[in-house]
């Protein structure tokens, strides 16, 4: 029963947020305390609110396996698993895109891609995204925060 909740994708979704703010938390806590006050602001909510919609969505599943689906419900049920396979899909993505190449060049990129592709947007509406995404990392968190960002590991590698 346990690895059938497990197996629906909010549950698993929400177990995964809830440990990376765990996670996130934990090694916090392994910092001097003026670089451990952002990650413990950010940690410490996030473990809490993603433990109660662990929960939550747990209470849910539990719930909608214990009743068997009538006939109508099955395409409903069938959508909402790739809906969520999707979901997972393009955080994996986002991840391996954003390790790879960086918050400043793969991010608008991700971005760009997510709303064309993914949500089937207009050109118009994913490329002016795009560009916002980067204008906003760029321009606020490099230039005008002047705060470092991942540069990724691709683009190290060839720059190093």
């Amino acid at each position: 029963m346990f690895l059938n909740i497990l197996r629906t994708g909010r549950v698993l979704t929400a177990l995964i947020m809830f440990l990376i703010f765990l996670s996130m938390t934990i090694l916090a806590m392994g910092y001097p305390d003026a670089a451990a006050l952002m990650p413990l602001m950010i940690g410490i909510p996030g473990t809490i609110l993603g433990l109660v919609q662990l929960v939550m969505e747990y209470r849910v599943a539990r719930r909608e396996l214990a009743i068997d689906p009538d006939e109508s419900e099955i395409p409903k049920l069938k959508l909402e698993r790739k809906n969520e396979i999707q979901m997972i899909l393009w955080m994996v993505i986002f991840f391996i895109g954003l390790l790879c190449f960086g918050f400043t060049y793969a991010s608008p990129i991700l971005v760009f891609s997510f709303l064309y592709i993914g949500k089937k947007e207009s050109l118009t509406v994913s490329v002016i995204s795009g560009v916002c995404t980067f204008a906003v990392i760029y321009g606020f968190f490099i230039e005008t925060l002047q705060i470092p960002l991942f540069n990724g590991l691709i683009l190290e590698w060839l720059f190093d």
